[in-house]
């Protein structure tokens, strides 16, 4: 069946990016300020400078580490029918994550973000079929710094039955292994059913900081599948350059792989594979026609290596509310990355710099989406589906509507809209409603119906006491 596509690099010019990250590695290489990290570099023949940190990594070795790279692997849900593979062809959805604030359902003003308001957003997405993994959308305020990531992962585990894309410090590892012994059974599980991946941020360019690197490293005995991603900013932290910012981009990636798979050869990885610019008018991040030129050229990368990728979509980098900018944002940023093939994207996402999450937004963009997902299926071409013998019969009539062959297949090739009605003038004035209330209802209708399935009650306690006695150890 015939589907809608894009490549943006020839095969030279992926060779030529690929050489010269080879070259980077080699004569510059990567900070890493780890000495765990160092060590194991060093072990597999990399020169390693332990003044500056950092280490040179020879061709030879970065080719071995992408050997042993997984090109498919299992994202395990608390309901097991929901489980992601990862790397198969299928495009999955991801909520956006680490918003600092929210919009408020009722008073609809932007606030610092709480506990309640990250439960909120696990239901809304545990309800919604578009999206396929959960991430921690909101930074829970309410709670110490310390333990944050935690509250995420308790939330995640308590009002969500999707995959968790989360994050954490090396201090909270010792009790999300004491929650996934209460969810799981016991915490060796977690190897055949990784109920979370994490999210590491190198820094551009061509740097990682040592609690980032030992934490990341803290995973490697249960293979937690990691979620890398750059977001280097051209003209800032990357050359001003596009071809710069790749090239560089691309190097960080092939460095970082190396030292994860030095550690624990076959770990997945996922490769975040987006860049931006700094506005050199404003100084802040943005994206913008530059931005999906270098993730298409990123994601191309990702295929020469044949492993799963990332790209940014449905964030709206300037738009602060609903409205035509944060719409076109959301097509724009979505519809290039899944033409070229992408696995992954981030979405239903969210406004200003990833800094707010307004779940209305998160409602439309997901309608957005579910569109987008049915273009990408492109048309069935099987014999049955050109309904000659039907054409042939009705001639020059307009009768169509009528005929059984309508009845049999509209389900299978039309999409019907749920969020944006197709109706009359008259219809719409009479509702009386925009797009942003009609999905502000929508949305208080999900969070007062739906329900994902709860965990037990004693696992639930559990849960609430290793957060408790984690704020306790942690934050005194």
């Amino acid at each position: 069946m015939p589907k809608p596509r894009i490549s943006f690099l020839n095969q030279d010019e992926i060779e030529n990016i690929h050489h010269k990250s080879l070259e980077i590695l080699s004569n510059i290489g990567i900070k890493f300020r780890s000495q765990k990290a160092l060590q194991i570099l060093e072990n597999a023949g990399c020169p390693i400078d332990w003044e500056e940190r950092s280490a040179k990594i020879p061709a030879e070795v970065v080719s071995k580490a992408l050997d042993t790279l997984p090109h498919k692997f299992t994202l395990a849900a608390r309901d097991p029918e929901k489980d992601i593979t990862c790397g198969d062809g299928e495009l999955y959805f991801t909520a956006a994550a680490q918003s600092t604030t929210f919009r408020d359902l009722e008073t609809r003003q932007r606030r610092p973000s709480t506990s309640q308001d990250l439960i909120q957003c696990a239901r809304l997405i545990d309800s919604l079929d578009t999206v396929q993994e959960f991430a921690s959308m909101v930074v829970p305020h309410d709670v110490p710094p310390d333990i944050q990531g935690l509250r995420a992962l308790q939330i995640s585990m308590s009002h969500s039955t999707k995959h968790f894309l989360g994050g954490g410090q090396l201090k909270i590892h010792p009790y999300v292994l004491e929650m996934m012994d209460a969810v799981l059974g016991h915490r060796d599980r977690l190897i055949e059913r990784p109920l979370f991946s994490v999210v590491i941020n190198p820094v551009s360019p061509l740097q990682n900081s040592e609690e980032l690197v030992e934490s990341t490293l803290a995973w490697a005995p249960y293979k937690i599948p990691i979620f890398l991603q750059f977001l280097p900013l051209a003209g800032a932290t990357s050359p001003v350059t596009l071809a710069g910012t790749v090239l560089q981009a691309n190097a960080e990636f092939l460095g970082n792989i190396t030292l994860y798979q030095l550690a624990e050869p076959g770990w997945p990885i996922l490769w975040a594979a987006s860049a931006g610019t700094m506005d050199m008018t404003s100084g802040r991040w943005g994206m913008g026609p530059e931005g999906a030129l270098m993730t298409l050229a990123l994601i191309d990368m990702a295929k020469y290596y044949k492993i799963p990728v990332n790209a940014m979509g449905t964030s709206s980098v300037d738009a602060k509310a609903i409205g035509f900018q944060s719409g076109m944002d959301t097509v724009f940023n979505s519809l290039l990355p899944i033409l070229a093939g992408v696995d992954n994207l981030w979405g239903p996402a969210d406004f200003d710099g990833a800094t707010l999450v307004d779940l209305p937004y998160v409602l439309l963009a997901s309608e957005a989406l579910r569109q987008i997902k049915r273009l990408i299926e492109g048309i069935n071409l099987d014999e049955s589906r050109f309904l000659f013998d039907v054409i042939e019969k009705m001639g020059f009539q307009g009768e169509y509507l009528g005929d059984p062959s309508t009845k049999k297949y509209f389900r299978e090739e039309h999409l019907l809209p749920d969020m944006f009605p197709r109706e009359s003038y008259e219809a719409w004035e009479a509702r009386g409603q925009s797009e942003e209330q009609m999905a502000i209802e929508r949305v208080k209708e999900i969070l007062r119906t739906h329900e994902p399935e709860p965990l037990p009650e004693d696992v639930l306690k559990e849960l609430d006491r290793i957060l408790a006695a984690a704020e306790t150890e942690l934050v005194g």
